[in-house]
């Protein structure tokens, strides 16, 4: 779909639907009238009453349909990003328990790394893409968790935590970007499209009339 929609406001994109809708349904009827096997008659308006009806259920049920899955992929991206950010805070609560200072450094690039995805790999994932800039933050701070050594049981134990989490940060970022591909078919918007064009087109063979318009 256009992904340009998605950067205006929700009431923009629905007045200018509406409008765009409504300027087709007054402009449609002057244009189809004018072709011999469409003209206008009590018994042309009455099956189109008939088929209006049920060509409005249709659109109504996928446009429904539409809702629920959208809602459902809005659900779906919202919960990944809620875990990466909960596993994200997790690593630094591990990273600052581990108490020593050169460890707690590593708290700047979990923080630039972070900074790093709001910044720059969400607006480019609109695109399909990853961000580089992320994609070196991650090596950076990846190669300081692997030269951590710890020396006592308890910076042992810790450290296992560590690592479990940096794993889990990783497996939430490829599934983020996976997420990328989610999306109703093609298919699917080009029934919708065709059931709102023979809409429109059932609606224009009406005869005129200043309540109807």
């Amino acid at each position: 779909m256009i992904d340009w929609l998605y950067s205006l406001p929700e009431t923009l994109v629905l007045a200018m639907g509406a409008l765009l809708m409504a300027g087709a349904i007054l402009a449609l009827p002057s244009l189809v009238h004018r072709l011999p096997y469409l003209r206008t008659s009590n018994e042309n308006t009455d099956f189109v009453l008939r088929m209006q009806a049920t060509l409005f259920t249709m659109t109504s049920l996928v446009l429904a349909f539409t809702l629920v899955e959208a809602e459902s992929n809005f659900r779906k991206a919202d919960s990944l990003v809620a875990t990466e950010a909960s596993q994200i805070n997790r690593l630094d609560r591990l990273l600052n328990r581990y108490g020593d200072e050169q460890v707690t450094e590593l708290r700047r690039s979990l923080m630039a790394y972070a900074k790093a995805i709001v910044d720059d790999e969400w607006p480019v994932m609109l695109r399909g893409e990853a961000s580089d800039k992320v994609r070196l933050a991650f090596a950076r701070l990846s190669r300081g968790i692997f030269e951590i050594e710890p020396r006592s049981p308890r910076e042992r134990t810790i450290y296992a935590e560590i690592l479990g989490s940096f794993d889990s940060i990783a497996e939430s970022r490829d599934a983020r970007l996976n997420a990328v591909s989610l999306a109703l078919p093609k298919l699917y918007w080009q029934v919708v499209l065709f059931a709102v064009l023979m809409l429109l087109f059932i609606t224009s063979t009406m005869q005129r009339s200043a309540f109807r318009a």
